[in-house]
């Protein structure tokens, strides 16, 4: 972040606890000086990109490069159990610090089509929901991981993090290793191809996770070197004459925006779905988040904590601080208490539980409870948070009764 950028959250953060009127606003007890809301509004904003939004990013493109470093032993060594097995760790790790950023879907990492400045970057990294088993095991077949160059115009979802979880922990899925996801209809099927393909098919998963894990590398450096530097997003985000929002309340809004993840994807389709709790749009098997590793808990766990580290600014200055400025620190305390709580449930799931689904044979009653934590947090993020703030309900926010 450039200096004069720092200096001014510096500036707007004492101004927001000090109070921004003249000398004879009052004591404690006057009401809030909205006189300088814009200037305080434009603080959280700056605040939240800095030290929430671009950190997370930037904790991911450390642990994307440890998965690519580890997937390329892999690749060297795919018969050995140890270089499998670390290279299963560094997955885990990686997909860890990339549910924190799920929450952070702003500018680049966001949807072309939905968000003020969305570059589409996000899908290329993880692109759950869309996600398709079958087209993985037909690139084993064809081979174009070979060329990474050309198999960047593939589509997101056979070379990001979720092709690579069906790649490294594809035995959790099957009896059988050499089977694969396509129906019998499949040409791999039909003509022999797969049959072809089992005797290399280690060789083959291996060295096909090297290039996915590199291409989630590349993607990972150039969705932080598109925030950094002295022209990038993070610039153009905060600055009161960025080009990028024409006010703070703008910014605040898509920020807003991006933390009813929770609502729809954490909640609804994480959760919601495999315990059955309403009907899957497209049944509930297809669309889990993870079909082979155990990263089921774990996950919602961190978008949980990718939440709170926007809404508190990183523990700088956030919406919390915010609502403190607008003498609702009584709903302040309320949400980061059923923040807190519903980390702690999911925490101790994800340590009883390997995976989700293991969790509702064994201890469904608690995986309901983390259901009622969350939506204790998106009713109050969909009613006093937005109407406190005078922020905007997301379009698909809309006719959700929840």
């Amino acid at each position: 972040m450039t200096r004069s950028i720092s200096l001014f959250v510096g500036l707007c953060s004492v101004l927001a606890l000090t109070g921004c009127g003249d000398d004879d606003a009052g004591g404690s007890d006057a009401a809030p000086d909205t006189t300088d809301i814009q200037g305080d509004r434009r603080a959280v904003v700056a605040s939240i990109a800095e030290n929430a939004i671009l950190p997370a990013m930037q904790d991911f493109a450390r642990a994307a490069a440890g998965l690519a470093t580890a997937a390329e032993t892999f690749s060297d060594t795919p018969t050995d159990d140890a270089a499998r097995g670390a290279v299963q760790m560094r997955w885990v790790a990686a997909n860890r610090a990339w549910q924190r950023v799920e929450m952070m879907q702003v500018g680049p990492a966001g949807r072309l089509d939905l968000t003020m400045a969305g570059e589409d970057r996000r899908d290329a990294i993880y692109s759950w929901p869309t996600v398709n088993r079958c087209r993985v095991d037909q690139e084993l077949v064809e081979q174009a991981y070979l060329d990474p160059a050309a198999f960047a115009s593939e589509a997101p979802n056979v070379r990001g993090l979720d092709a690579l979880e069906y790649l490294l922990f594809r035995d959790n899925v099957f009896a059988e290793a050499t089977q694969n996801s396509c129906s019998d209809m499949s040409r791999i099927n039909t003509d022999g191809l797969w049959t072809e393909v089992v005797p290399v098919l280690l060789e083959r998963r291996a060295a096909y996770a090297k290039t996915a894990a590199q291409m989630v590398q590349d993607d990972a450096d150039a969705l932080v070197a598109r925030w950094e530097g002295a022209d990038g997003f993070l610039l153009e985000f905060t600055t009161e004459d960025g080009s990028v929002y024409r006010s703070a309340q703008e910014g605040l809004n898509a920020i807003s925006d991006a933390l009813f993840y929770l609502d729809k994807e954490t909640k609804d389709m994480k959760i919601a779905d495999p315990a059955g709790l309403r009907e899957c749009a497209s049944g509930c098997e297809e669309g889990r988040e993870f079909s082979a590793a155990p990263a089921s808990l774990g996950s919602v766990a961190q978008n949980l904590r990718g939440f709170r580290a926007v809404f508190t600014g990183g523990d700088e200055l956030g919406f919390d601080d915010l609502l403190d400025m607008l003498d609702q620190d009584a709903l302040r305390a309320e949400m980061l208490t059923d923040i807190d709580d519903a980390i702690a449930r999911a925490d101790l799931l994800a340590s009883n539980h390997e995976t989700l689904a293991t969790a509702l044979e064994s201890d469904r009653d608690g995986v309901l409870a983390l259901h009622a934590d969350i939506v204790r947090i998106t009713t109050n993020l969909k009613t006093q948070f937005l109407t406190v703030l005078d922020l905007e309900l997301p379009d698909r926010a809309e006719g959700d009764d929840d």
